[in-house]
């Protein structure tokens, strides 16, 4: 499972995606695409896109899931 971090504008203001499945660009890399668990037991997940020009950068990590 992996955690998303999106940076906007001055790289202070963070959105933040726990319980992503995966992450993909489309749209010829102009939306980044996150598949996020919404039912952990079912594997339910609903996609978040997100336009590039809306976020500076964005760091992808592993989740710790022991919290």
């Amino acid at each position: 499972m992996r955690k998303i971090t999106l940076y906007r504008d001055d790289s202070t203001t963070q959105v933040i995606f726990e319980n992503v499945k995966h992450f993909f660009w489309t749209s010829n890399n102009t939306v980044l695409t996150i598949a996020q668990y919404i039912n952990l037991e079912t594997g339910e997940h609903k996609y978040i896109h997100w336009l590039r020009e809306r976020f500076c950068w964005f760091k992808d990590e592993k989740q710790d899931l022991s919290k």
